[in-house]
């Protein structure tokens, strides 16, 4: 192995492949979000599913800055 191991996974990964999979997800989150009705069922999906993956994207959006300026 490389002296720069973790540079020689990050060459392997496959982002196309990734934003796809991600781009699904998220689209189907959305869907279910907006049919969300007022259950106890819903209620446990919002709080078990939605809003922590929520949480996780806003993470993300936080640690990874886009610059328009640059």
């Amino acid at each position: 192995m490389s002296e720069y191991e973790n540079i020689e996974k990050v060459k392997r990964l496959d982002f196309d492949h990734l934003d796809m999979l991600v781009s699904e997800r998220i689209g189907a989150l959305k869907l279910l979000a907006q049919g969300v009705q007022e259950t106890d069922v819903h209620d446990a999906i919002c709080r078990d599913l939605i809003l922590p993956c929520v949480y996780l994207l806003a993470q993300f959006l936080e640690s990874v800055k886009i610059d328009a300026t640059e």
